[in-house]
């Protein structure tokens, strides 16, 4: 679908064809890394990769073969080093980032880490540890979840042990896109009784794309009012919706012939937007270079991303005179009763800023998690005595 629309966008000049071939990644990732290395041979430049784990070795790659790498997933802090990794590029601001936006906000320093067992969710949890340690903040903990109901308790019994974490970040599917693990975690949390406020739970993926929340009520909560009643302990922080949500743009394009194949909007992730706009990012690049009258090569099209504005997907996508991101995301939550989420929060990227929308949180119980020290916030001051 972006392809196609690039093709036929008269505000771009690319100079070349544009075409593209899906590259499978491999699930474990030592196994992806190795893979990596033959696509050298495949493509000019790449939108990916999906796996955390090898982004760093990924970059130097792509250095290497002076082909552009356009990332949402990466979190690696080091990347974002144009001296170090000059053909880098994010397509959306880093997870880390927005993480800390909110974790300021609340002044919620201390921090869990559970992961699905799945290789690109571990690697995705150890690599957030260490961007957030990186920041000076305590992560205690970076655990998986293993399998059944035995499992997901030992898990919880874990957490339990730790003193003083305040945000349980769930790397793993969410459960309003179908996620029946974190379905499964957050349900027994309530059978055990901790998800009563003393502990805030966020998703993580629902950071890198836009989870249609605009006049859109979750299924998942109809018949399951332990789910419904647990999710009250959830933030949901995600890309705020445009004019139009992800399901509207997929059914537009659906009407207009663009998608013919026989989906609904709801059957389909929203990391498709994403993905979409990551290609768009990447057409944006080669223009900005060619208009520059530079060569498309991959170091010159990572530099070339700045100061853009495009129609995306389902929202307009901006960058600063740096090539940062400026989307703004949303924190959601729920009234504890029905199947809707309702948006509290922007956060305002271009300038770091969080505004209250006039909705407060409804915390279970009705009291947030304990603010800790704003010492964990200042790179200057030394936290002590906790």
């Amino acid at each position: 679908l972006a392809v196609g629309r690039i093709s036929r966008d008269p505000s771009l000049d690319l100079g070349h064809r544009l075409d593209y071939v899906i590259l499978q990644e491999e699930c474990e990732t030592p196994r992806a890394l190795l893979r990596f290395v033959d696509f050298g041979k495949l493509s000019s430049a790449f939108i990916g990769p999906l796996n955390a784990g090898y982004c760093e070795v990924a970059a130097y790659l792509g250095e290497n073969w002076n082909k552009a790498i356009f990332s949402w997933m990466c979190i690696n802090y080091k990347l974002d080093s144009t001296v170090h990794h000059n053909t880098f590029a994010r397509t959306l601001p880093s997870p880390t980032q927005i993480l800390l936006t909110v974790m300021k906000y609340f002044k919620w320093a201390h921090v869990g880490i559970i992961a699905s067992s799945e290789d690109i969710w571990m690697y995705t949890a150890k690599e957030s540890a260490t961007a957030l340690r990186n920041h000076g903040l305590p992560v205690a903990i970076v655990t998986s979840v293993h399998k059944g109901e035995k499992g997901i308790e030992d898990t919880w019994n874990k957490i339990k042990e730790i003193n003083n974490i305040k945000i349980i970040l769930l790397c793993m599917h969410s459960v309003l896109i179908g996620g029946q693990e974190q379905a499964d975690l957050l349900t027994k949390a309530l059978e055990m009784g901790l998800a009563d406020g003393r502990y805030v739970f966020v998703p993580y993926d629902t950071l890198l794309y836009s989870l249609p929340y605009q006049n859109n009520s979750f299924s998942v909560f109809d018949n399951d009012s332990k789910l419904r009643e647990a999710y009250d302990a959830v933030l949901t922080i995600t890309l705020e919706s445009g004019e139009r949500t992800f399901y509207d743009a997929f059914r537009e394009a659906k009407e207009s012939g663009e998608i013919i194949r026989d989906l609904e909007a709801t059957q389909v992730s929203p990391l498709f937007g994403t993905i979409y706009d990551a290609i768009y990012f990447m057409a944006m690049a080669m223009d900005s270079t060619r208009r520059k009258g530079v060569r498309a090569s991959g170091a010159n099209m990572a530099e070339h991303t700045k100061n853009f504005s495009f129609p995306g997907f389902s929202h307009r996508v901006e960058t600063d005179s740096c090539g940062k991101g400026l989307n703004n995301y949303v924190i959601l939550d729920t009234d504890g009763h029905g199947n809707q989420l309702f948006p509290t929060h922007l956060l305002d990227m271009s300038s770091g800023s969080v505004l209250s929308l006039g909705q407060a949180i409804h915390f279970p119980n009705e009291v947030p998690p304990k603010p800790d020290s704003s010492c964990w916030f200042d790179p200057d001051v030394l936290c002590t005595e906790g």
